[in-house]
């Protein structure tokens, strides 16, 4: 599915030299080329690509565009006509619709063409394995950015404040696309939805009432509009009828403890109307759990989202000035951050004393959490971006060239900007857990390999901590000097170990020589001689062991076969 912009000149939905010459020829792809919703259509409206939209069609076919979505306007009877007439070539539609039927029936949809549905669909969806596999992956999404030992809660908190907009909405725990937030979005006040303009799916319901007769409100302050409508909540109960809210699951799972749940104060702006009641839990409990973050989804309830954009990615001033207000009265204070991007804040940074990046953990988001917050089950989730103070920094990674980002060196006068570190505010595959790991006895296993061998990298792991956790190991590479500005390092290969108390385990990476590759000046791929640092660790910036190796010789070689990721075995020690 090509983007929707230009590069070099040319929209990606009609450039050839992309999803044909690049895509299919040069990396070997075999599959079936789909546009994005209307991005035909968008290239001749909008980028005005075509003397007419059969043209801008055919273009498209021609590029390797298989299938037009959602409804066939390039690919309609404009360009009909011009294979009709000759005036197009039938060949190229055979070569398309090929392509079409070898998909469907790679599918298996010659044999079985239709959709389940009634019971059979039904039973499918309720299967346990699927709630298990929801459940897993909640819990495994789960990153503790912070931590300063309030958690795992212990069983002896008598009061507990739980606060914030996500707390009693499980709603809020559902991202973008997903089957409950598309429901929602059909009653949007205003679309976000790209190629969906005049359909259901639109989002546009037009006037100041909602089919049921609620009003549609909005977010004080901002051109959000709420989903706190009793419409919304029918339809989670139509969908996930056993979906418990974060206060519902803490309430079952604490039954020695006084939960005084409070809403607090919204997703998006500055309304602090309801801060005073919330201010009077924070006094009476022993602990304060906060809900942060704002609606991950689609249109006009949605705070991010498909075009659903911000200048500013940190948290709603709100939110930040209750954290404010609620660290006067010195009272332990978690942090649970739910959205479809990562939480950035100095304010939660300076205040509170832990914080859970929950992202949009879905249906048995409740569980999740409240498992990492009662230590049912230890975190052990990693970043997978690199997190920015501030939307100035972006864009940050932390696989930045040589030269760029906080690797500048002499080259810049100021270390950091004025305002800001260069650094990101959570480095690229940081997260915490409620055990240590040890690092130890890195086994390089030759010193020097040919363009075409490999090398095995390994080391021992041990659960140092009192309970069992999960660490994700991480190797990253780092090409010492070369021909080409190269990064700073790069993650070459990682696994998940889950490790008792007192366990240790011997990862082994397996790299191939051609993972080093690289686009020299005539855009070949080359493995070149030298050395290559080897770093393993907790994180891109945690890095407990180092060694290299050498590669030592230069070859040329096919970019659709170079290794992408090491394999990675673990053994009991």
């Amino acid at each position: 599915m090509p983007c929707y912009n230009s590069i070099d000149g040319e929209p990606a939905s009609v450039s050839h030299r992309l999803p044909t010459e690049l895509l299919r020829e040069r990396m070997g792809f075999d599959g079936l080329c789909i546009s994005d919703y209307g991005g035909i259509s968008n290239a001749h409206e909008v980028q005005r690509i075509g003397e007419t939209i059969g043209e801008t069609g055919f273009l498209a076919m021609e590029a390797g565009m298989d299938m037009e979505m959602p409804k066939a306007i390039g690919y309609g009877e404009k360009l009909k006509e011009m294979f009709r007439s000759g005036q197009a070539d039938t060949e190229l539609l055979d070569r398309t619709v090929l392509r079409v039927l070898e998909a469907k029936f790679r599918m298996g949809l010659f044999e079985q063409p239709f959709a389940m549905d009634g019971e059979s669909c039904k039973k499918i969806f309720e299967e346990k394995e699927g709630a298990e596999l929801s459940l897993r992956s909640a819990r495994e999404s789960m990153v503790l950015l912070k931590n300063n030992g309030v958690l795992p809660l212990s069983g002896k908190i008598k009061k507990l404040a739980l606060i914030g907009p996500h707390a009693d909405c499980a709603r809020k725990f559902f991202g973008g696309y997903t089957h409950l937030c598309m429901m929602e979005s059909v009653y949007a006040a205003a679309s976000s939805i790209a190629g969906v303009e005049g359909s259901p799916e639109s989002g546009q319901i037009g006037g100041a009432m909602l089919p049921d007769g609620e009003p549609v409100n909005y977010v004080p302050g901002t051109k959000i509009q709420s989903d706190e409508a009793e419409l919304f909540n029918d339809i989670l109960r139509l969908q996930k009828p056993g979906c418990r809210s974060l206060l519902e699951e803490l309430k079952e799972r604490m039954t020695d403890t006084e939960i005084l749940y409070v809403y607090g104060y919204p997703v998006a702006g500055k309304d602090q109307s309801r801060f005073e009641e919330a201010l009077q839990a924070v006094r009476e409990a022993d602990v304060v759990i906060l809900t942060l973050g704002g609606k991950h989804g689609t249109c006009s309830m949605a705070t991010m989202g498909e075009g659903v954009n911000a200048a500013d990615i940190n948290l709603p001033e709100c939110q930040d000035a209750f954290i404010k207000a609620a660290s006067v009265y010195g009272k332990p204070l978690i942090g649970i951050h739910f959205d479809g991007r990562p939480i950035s804040s100095d304010t939660a940074d300076q205040y509170l004393d832990a914080v859970i990046e929950a992202w949009s953990p879905a249906e048995t988001g409740a569980q999740a959490v409240a498992d990492v917050l009662l230590g049912a089950y230890n975190p052990g989730g990693k970043l997978p971006v690199s997190v920015a103070y501030h939307a100035g920094q972006i864009p940050i990674y932390y696989n930045h060239p040589n030269g760029s980002a906080w690797h500048q060196q002499e080259s810049i006068g100021f270390v950091n900007y004025v305002d800001v570190p260069h650094t990101p505010r959570y480095c690229f595959g940081h997260g915490l857990s409620y055990t240590q790991f040890e690092y130890s006895d890195i086994h390089i296993s030759t010193a020097e390999i040919g363009a075409e061998e490999s090398v095995q990298i390994s080391c021992v792991v041990k659960n140092a901590g009192n309970c069992a956790g999960d660490e994700v190991v991480q190797l990253y590479l780092r090409d010492r000097f070369a021909s080409m500005t190269r990064p700073v390092k790069e993650l070459a290969g990682f696994k998940r170990i889950h490790m008792e108390p007192g366990e240790k385990v011997r990862v082994t990476f397996t790299v191939q020589a051609d993972q080093s590759a690289f686009l020299d000046r005539q855009m070949r791929w080359k493995v070149e001689k030298g050395e290559i640092d080897v770093e393993i660790g907790s994180s891109s910036e945690d890095i407990r062991l180092k060694g290299t190796y050498r590669i030592t010789e230069d070859r040329w070689i096919d970019g659709a076969k170079r290794a992408f990721y090491a394999k990675v075995q673990k053994d009991k020690v």
